[in-house]
Formats: structure tokens, sequence, C-alpha cells
């Protein structure tokens, strides 16, 4: 159901990792992978942008992309 797209951002922070997070081909999130800078959080994922039915929810730090995925299908 979900597909993800690895992108680097184009930015001058260390958090450049990310992903497009697409649902039958629809775009309906970005993912950064937050970079060792941020203690505990590094290494997971962290909502950057919501589209369409995703909930507008900050912050969202999920473990996995896959993770994600999961907690979107129990959202909608």
């Amino acid at each position: 159901m979900f597909s993800f797209q690895p992108v680097t951002l184009d930015t001058t922070s260390p958090d450049s990792e990310a992903a497009l997070v697409f649902r039958s081909g629809r775009l309906v999130a970005v993912l950064t992978r937050l970079s060792d800078i941020h203690a505990d959080l590094g290494g997971k994922w962290f909502l950057e942008a919501a589209f369409a039915d995703v909930p507008a929810v900050q912050p969202v730090v999920f473990e996995t992309m896959e993770q994600f995925g999961e907690w979107l299908s129990e959202e909608a």
C-alpha cells in the first residue's frame, strides 16, 4: 500500500536524508531522518510534511519508515 522513495534534501542541516511517502501512487508525506545532533532521536524519522488525510500532529517521530505506514493506517 505504501512506497518510499529516498531523496536528499537541499539543506545546510545535517538532516538531509529523507523519503517521499506514496500511498497508491500519491504523495502523502515527507519523512526526514534525524541526525545525531538530535541526541536520542538520531536515526529516527520525523514527519516533515503531511498531505491529504495525514493527521498534522507535530512533532511525530517514528523508529522506521514502515512504522509511519502502520501509524497512518491506524489513523485512517
